[in-house]
């Protein structure tokens, strides 16, 4: 029989772990987390990456850098404006958010 303790928590990484591994900058991460695009919980001041989310830092081979955050801030931003849009039911804020994506 096992209990909650006996498994291994997952590792956290903090911001500064990441941006001295390659994972982009410290700023570049607080951006990622405040536009929704990387999930991150807060541990007392400082905000930890799950490690099972990491594969959300990568990007594909050959991609502009600049492009995919260009990207990410967009569809972020279309999906800030189409939650926020009280007048229009489901199925037309899901419409809005298919012709406001990027990708």
């Amino acid at each position: 029989m096992s209990t909650p303790f006996t498994e291994r928590p997952e590792r956290l990484f903090s911001l500064r772990e990441l941006a001295s591994a390659g994972y982009g900058t410290r700023d570049t991460l607080h951006k990622r987390i405040s536009l929704g695009v990387l999930p991150a919980v807060r541990v007392g001041n400082a905000w930890k990456v799950r490690e099972r989310d990491l594969v959300l830092l990568t990007e594909p081979v050959g991609a502009d850098p600049t492009d995919v955050d260009e990207v990410e801030y967009l569809n972020a931003l279309a999906a800030r404006i189409v939650s926020a849009w009280p007048r229009l039911s489901t199925e037309r804020k899901a419409e809005l958010g298919c012709l406001l994506a990027i990708a």
